[in-house]
């Protein structure tokens, strides 16, 4: 029981550490020892702790400093501690302390050596766990993500018919850059040089409520989104087998995507677009807000993808797939409202581009019907409210 209640006491002090910029000095000293006394009284091992942090910080506190509540925090310290971790070698360093500060270290623009003097820890320490973290996480939680299908697919489609009015819309998709130092361990670092910098391009689907459905950053930053879309396994399954992938739905994409039944796009803005047009480009960007909202809170969330600093194109890849799981994780607690920016640079439309094209005629019929029909689809939904 002793060596219970000291790891538990070892993460209230760790907690302590986070808050020290939050709390005058005073204040932190007399909330850190009333905590750990209030530990040593009930001993109750690490469940205790949580308990007792939350005595500290209240829910909405918790969230702020680590995106998660701390029931969801407590299940992924228990998840993680039955998996081996090679940097946790520093006595007194705990799996908990592990997952708060990997927490921390996600969702702050805190530099690594701040974060290694806020825990009392080397630096090699915070990153090489960061890395352990991100990967496990990556490896063991990928079902949070997950492409919608049966009950989850009509859920989705009736949400964004709803919202949007363009009815048959499974998922939204759109993309960022994410930055990387130059990348040492593939065969051609400069590929993903994008303008004076190096990124990966994140690439990521949504239901209606914003929720990822999909997501990648295996490419580089330089890449045109539709090549990267014919790369992925989503965009290859709409070329080889859409039906068994959308079941008659369809995507929802901005005018950097091939146009076809199975993906739609706006129309060209060419200043003649007519009413009817107008009405679906507006309800299309209405759809697109959706996925361009969640990218931004993604990065906002954890702010660490702005500022990874890894030449690694794997650890990058990986902290990045670990970060969209958090946010699904995020989004069951929690909807944050967003703020969407555009990024300085616009990719050219598709069709603009030497290999691009105007859209496949089955995309080209079925987008000019759904204009078409966008005033009968008015009447219709205000018949059903």
């Amino acid at each position: 029981m002793a060596a219970v209640t000291t790891e538990s006491m070892a993460s209230e002090t760790c907690v302590a550490f986070l808050l020290a910029d939050c709390y005058d000095d005073e204040d932190l000293i007399a909330e850190t020892n009333t905590a750990i006394k209030r530990q040593e009284a009930r001993a109750g091992g690490e469940r205790g702790s949580f308990n007792t942090v939350l005595e500290i910080l209240t829910i909405g506190d918790f969230k702020s400093y680590f995106r998660l509540t701390p029931t969801q925090t407590e299940e992924l310290v228990r998840m993680m501690k039955s998996y081996k971790w090679s940097a946790i070698k520093q006595e007194g360093w705990t799996v908990c302390h592990a997952v708060l500060s990997s927490l921390w270290t996600l969702s702050t623009q805190e530099s690594y050596s701040g974060v290694a003097s806020r825990f009392h820890v080397t630096e090699s320490v915070i990153c090489n766990q960061l890395y352990e973290f991100c990967y496990l996480v990556a490896s063991n939680l990928e079902n949070k993500i997950h492409w919608p299908q049966g009950k989850e697919a009509e859920v989705s489609m009736k949400g964004f018919y709803s919202t949007v009015g363009i009815l048959g819309t499974l998922c939204v998709v759109g993309t960022s850059n994410i930055p990387i130092d130059r990348p040492t361990d593939v065969p051609d670092a400069e590929i993903y040089k994008s303008g004076q910098s190096y990124s990966l391009k994140l690439m990521a689907f949504c239901n209606n409520r914003g929720r990822f459905t999909y997501a990648t950053a295996e490419h580089p930053g330089s890449w045109h989104n539709s090549r990267v879309l014919s790369a992925t396994e989503v965009g290859k399954l709409m070329q080889e087998d859409p039906v068994a992938l959308l079941e008659g739905k369809h995507i929802i994409g901005d005018y950097t995507y091939p146009l076809s039944e199975h993906l739609l796009t706006p129309f060209p803005d060419y200043s003649t677009l007519g009413q009817k047009r107008e009405c679906y480009n507006r309800r299309v960007q209405s759809a697109l807000k959706v996925v361009q909202d969640s990218i931004y809170t993604l990065k906002s969330s954890f702010q660490r993808l702005r500022c990874l600093q890894k030449h690694s194109y794997y650890q990058t890849n990986i902290a990045v797939e670990a970060c969209c799981i958090l946010y699904n994780m995020f989004l069951e607690t929690c909807s944050m409202p967003a703020n969407y920016r555009e990024e300085a640079v616009a990719p050219k439309p598709f069709h603009e581009l030497t290999y691009g094209h105007s859209g496949s005629l089955g995309g080209i019929s079925k987008r000019q019907d759904i204009a078409a029909s966008l005033k009968r689809i008015n009447k219709k939904r205000k018949s059903m409210y």
